[in-house]
């Protein structure tokens, strides 16, 4: 007598039991994984971003005197130019405005930084105090530096 070797109907519901088990934790592992993933690559942007306009900032920044705020809170300070840098925060962005010597009117606006939230300027008599809120889809990032100006004009 030949015996065929196959499932019983309690070894294939045992089976089906773990699968049905393991597919939803298999699955929420893979969604936890990918929601972490996007938020790494969300902060890293963010502190891309950020680490670019610092640099850009801190550079000019240190040329500059005269820091102070206008009446709408938006940081202005001198170049030895004579030119007159107003940076300012603008629907979640930080826009750079310059006005040339003799002109009544900002001119020349660039875009500094995007998904900003909030845009602190906090001049004292040598520099400035930074403070900025970042957020994209993912992350979010606060930074908050000194950037010393110059002492006087030329």
């Amino acid at each position: 007598m030949t015996e065929e070797r196959g499932f019983t109907y309690v070894e294939l519901a045992v089976a089906l039991s773990l699968a049905v088990l393991l597919i939803p934790v298999v699955f929420s592992l893979g969604h936890m994984l990918e929601a972490e993933m996007k938020k790494g690559m969300g902060r890293q942007q963010l502190q891309e971003e950020a680490s670019a306009f610092l640099s850009d900032a801190r550079d000019e920044l240190r040329r500059g005197f005269r820091f102070r705020l206008s009446p709408e809170g938006w940081l202005l300070f001198d170049l030895p130019t004579g030119e007159i840098v107003r940076y300012k925060h603008d629907r979640r962005r930080v826009i750079r405005g310059v006005r040339k010597p003799g002109e009544s009117r900002f001119s020349g606006t660039t875009v500094l930084l995007q998904e900003v939230y909030y845009a602190g300027f906090y001049p004292d008599g040598d520099g400035v105090w930074l403070d900025l809120g970042m957020q994209n889809w993912y992350a979010d990032l606060k930074v908050k530096t000194y950037v010393r100006g110059r002492v006087r004009a030329r």
